[in-house]
C-alpha cells in the first residue's frame, strides 16, 4: 500500500459521505462506491468496508466508520480508518 492509495481511499470517502448528511444518503453513495455496509443493529455506530485487490498477491481492505445521531437519520461524524492489507 502506498501513500498514494490512503490519499485516494480519502477522497473517494470525502466525496461520498460527510457530516451532517443524511444517513440513508451517505449509506447509497457508499455502496455505490463499492462499500459494503452492516447497518442491521441499532447502535449510532455503523461500520463500511469494500475490498481492493491487486495485481500482487495480497488484497486489502478499507474501512470507514460512520457515528449518526440516537434517530439513525443523521451522519454526526465520518472516520476512515487506516487500509489493512494481507498477502500470501
Amino acid at each position: 500500500m502506498s501513500p498514494s492509495d490512503k490519499t485516494n481511499f480519502q477522497a473517494v470517502v470525502a466525496k461520498s459521505v460527510s457530516p451532517g448528511m443524511p444517513f440513508v444518503t451517505g449509506i447509497k453513495h457508499l455502496v455505490k462506491a463499492g462499500f459494503t455496509c452492516d447497518d442491521r443493529g441499532s447502535a449510532p455506530a455503523v461500520t463500511c468496508t469494500r475490498m481492493r485487490q491487486n495485481i500482487l498477491p495480497y488484497a486489502c481492505i478499507q474501512r470507514v466508520d460512520l457515528r449518526t445521531d440516537p434517530d439513525r437519520k443523521t451522519i454526526v461524524e465520518v472516520t476512515p480508518e487506516p487500509i489493512a492489507c494481507a498477502g500470501l
